[in-house]
């Protein structure tokens, strides 16, 4: 009887040495870049050259021989991407993401921008009051209107702006206006 509590717990141990925690996530152009805390508690930023965010993480993973993990993401950052709907999907679809993690766009590349903590970032956002997580970009562009408003990050860490997206009611596709 003992035996089989035991074997029901659930509880596995996994061994945070072994996880690499990412605390941003940049999709631009062709790249996906991320800032993570290392081994050592210092933030790392890697940039790769694919077309997918599974692709991204699976490179990663190869790289730093961890298992990725988004559970702590803070902050993702789109730059120079046109339809950023198949990105969204996923996000939307992964069990660690947080929906309310924060979304903006920036300015240049998003690894300029993750030279800043992506704490940070999130502080300025908060401070502002313009910080618009998953869900509110969800709400905002699959609501009747079917617009949300995404905070415009210069390269130099600050607000510059926003960006209007919208989806496209005959192909899904997210169209960026900037305002």
């Amino acid at each position: 009887m003992i035996a089989m509590v035991l074997l029901l717990t659930g509880c596995e141990s996994s061994d945070v040495r072994k996880r690499l925690v990412v605390t941003a996530i940049g999709i631009g152009e062709n790249t996906v870049t991320y800032q993570a805390f290392s081994s050592e508690n210092e933030i790392e930023v890697y940039t790769y050259v694919c077309d997918s965010l599974p692709e991204a993480e699976e490179k990663l993973a190869l790289e730093t021989g961890k298992e990725v993990f988004l559970g702590d993401t803070e902050l993702i950052a789109f730059s120079g991407v046109e339809n950023i709907a198949p990105y969204l999907s996923y996000l939307w679809h992964s069990p660690d993401i947080y929906m309310g993690t924060a979304v903006v766009f920036c300015e240049g590349s998003p690894e300029k921008l993750f030279e800043i903590p992506s704490d940070e970032i999130t502080e300025i956002l908060t401070v502002a009051d313009v910080k618009v997580g998953l869900i509110d970009l969800y709400n905002g562009i699959y609501s009747d209107g079917g617009i949300a408003k995404v905070p415009l990050f210069s390269s130099g860490g600050e607000i510059s702006g926003e960006i209007l997206l919208k989806s496209s009611p005959e192909c899904d596709i997210i169209a960026l206006y900037n305002e």
